[in-house]
């Protein structure tokens, strides 16, 4: 099944990324990933945007459009198929729609950034540290409690997992890129504005907390 973007039929489904709703009407993002339930795939929903920040790679191949040799493999419009958020709602293969040139700039441009680094696909929300026994993913220093940090996640088979914490100051070293961190995290968090501030100030910070050298890892 190839990722795909849509009209959503209704207003039920999440977006596995802000964790908010997608709105009835609204284009989505669906990112086909093994069904854990059976055989095949399903889908999971993600708004446009968000999709080009967390599944970059995804959402190219759904603006591009499968093969046509896959398109026409997978059957008739009317086919339904199973969804993990919404598995009483299908819709065909073929229902791909176009999404406006205008939009789709600023949906590759985020997506590019993605694709580049992939670190950069990571940050999920900003969050105030209820303790001070976390420590940093990238300086590996403990994390203030009371301080506001960054939530890590990972996509591992197709599922997203948490995968630990980051020093805002430490965002540009690990990640590659901060272009548009701080407008996720607002979108994706509820923050104070002095928690806001914060982080807005942290992320203008070159260099790291601690001095020790950028964790290497495979995870993408």
């Amino acid at each position: 099944m190839p990722h795909r973007i849509e009209v959503a039929p209704s207003g039920r489904a999440k977006c596995r990324a802000c964790k908010r709703a997608i709105g009835k009407g609204e284009l989505r993002l669906g990112v086909a990933v093994p069904n854990a339930f059976g055989e095949g795939d399903s889908l999971h929903w993600f708004h446009l945007l968000c999709g080009s920040e967390r599944r970059s790679k995804e959402l190219l191949e759904a603006l591009d459009g499968p093969p046509e040799s896959l398109a026409e493999a997978e059957g008739s419009p009317s086919a339904e198929e199973p969804s993990a958020d919404e598995p009483s709602v299908g819709s065909g293969p073929l229902d791909q729609v176009k999404v406006p040139e205008e939009e789709q700039v600023s949906l590759r441009q985020r997506a590019q950034i993605g694709l580049a680094h992939p670190r950069w696909t990571r940050p999920a929300r900003a969050e105030r540290a209820t303790t001070g026994r976390a420590k940093c993913r990238h300086c590996h220093e403990t994390i203030a409690g009371g301080s506001v940090r960054i939530q890590l996640e990972f996509v591992e088979d197709g599922m997203i997992n948490p995968a630990g914490f980051l020093h805002p100051a430490c965002a540009s070293s690990y990640l590659g890129a901060t272009e548009f961190i701080l407008e996720r995290l607002t979108r994706s968090s509820d923050l104070s504005p002095e928690e806001l501030t914060e982080l807005e100030q942290g992320l203008k910070v070159e260099g790291t907390p601690g001095a020790q050298a950028p964790e290497q890892d495979s995870e993408t």
